[in-house]
This record gives C-alpha cells, structure tokens and sequence, in this order.
C-alpha cells in the first residue's frame, strides 16, 4: 500500500468525525507542560508546546505516546493530507523512526526538506507504549500553509495497526490506516514562557 493511504479517508470522513478539545497536562516523565489531546479509544496523546511569543525559530517540542499496538501513527498539521505538513512516527528497536511528507496529490507523499527534527532524551519504549518526544524546527510554515499561532485549529491524526513496509527506513511505504480523527488545538494555550528551558534542559540530556 502506498503512503497516500495515509490521510485519503480524512476528507470523506470529516462530517461524521467530531474533533475534541485540547487540553493542558503536563507529563510527569518530563515535567514539559503540553497542550494537547487523548484519543480513549486508542489511548494515542499527541502534544505540543511553542514559544510564549512568535519567534523566528519557527519551532516547537512535541509528542506522541502510544501503545506498542499502534505500528505508526501520523499527524497532518493542517488538518488534512493536501498540502499539509505531515509528521510520521514509529517505533523500531530501541528508538522512534520519523519523517516528514508533503503531498499535492492523492499520491504517495514524498520527504520534505525544510524541517529540521531532533528526537529528545525522553523518548522511551517499554514493554506496552512507546513515545517520541521531538523538537520540530521550522515546522510552523510550509509550502502552501502554515500554523496560526493565534488562534485553534483542527489538527488530524492517522494510524495502524500495521507495520511499514521496512521500519528501519525513514522513507518506508505504509499500508491503509486503520483509524483516523481530528482534535482542535488551542495554540494560543500551547505558548508557554518555559519552553526555552525545556529546550536547553532536553538538549544538555543529550550531550
């Protein structure tokens, strides 16, 4: 199956889909304090946190916990597939795999080169879930849109049950997702005046 699969039933769906709120936790592994949203179903949290003000980095930490069940999961942070920034995650080995994606078409996404991702010291898998926790540079922007960081906006999620094609490969193929939704994130309440301490502490972690 092609990446395209990743995001195509996201319009088709999108009247019968309610996107939920995002909320402020903080997570006790490492007391970075995200705004962000908790699928029940699929006990998936993906969250993020920005500079307090607009800042030229065009950056932000985020992350996303999931149980080992879930093969991969993506985030398109203009809400769709099209022209959207997409972020892929998955677990291999001892570590998360990541790729960003851009697609103009219903075809497979391809790399995208502009942001810059760093996995943080607080990545962890376990026996049951597995988690990334990154730094996003110049991933507020991209060709075609961006991230209003005044305002909420809807944010989609996709995953399976499915491993990629070949886990070690940034640029692995995916199959069809299995589940798919939508939350409202609040950017607004995602600017935090500590984010640049969070930052130098996860970057002298990995010294």
């Amino acid at each position: 199956m092609s990446l395209s699969h990743l995001f195509l039933g996201l319009l088709a769906i999108s009247r019968t889909v309610f996107a939920q709120d995002s909320v402020t936790y903080t997570d006790p592994d490492n007391g970075i304090t995200f705004q962000g949203y908790t699928n029940t179903s699929t006990d998936v949290t993906i969250g993020f946190v920005f500079p307090f003000a607009p800042d030229p980095n065009d950056e932000f930490i985020g992350e996303i916990v999931s149980p080992l069940t879930n093969k991969w999961i993506g985030v398109g942070l203009g809400g769709g597939m099209l022209d959207d920034l997409l972020l892929v995650a998955w677990p291999y080995e001892y570590t998360v795999v990541y790729s960003a994606r851009y697609a103009t078409s219903r075809t497979l996404p391809s790399p995208y080169e502009g942001p810059i991702i760093h996995t943080l010291p607080y990545t962890t898998i376990n026996d049951t879930h597995w988690k990334w926790v990154f730094h996003c540079l110049n991933c507020t922007t991209w060709a075609g849109g961006g991230l209003d960081l005044t305002a909420t906006s809807r944010l989609a999620w996709a995953l399976s049950n499915t491993t990629v094609d070949d886990p070690s490969d940034p640029d692995s193929a995916f199959a069809r997702h299995t589940r798919v939704g939508y939350f409202e994130e609040d950017f607004c309440a995602a600017q935090n005046p500590d984010y640049y301490m969070w930052a130098l502490e996860c970057y002298g972690r990995r010294g």
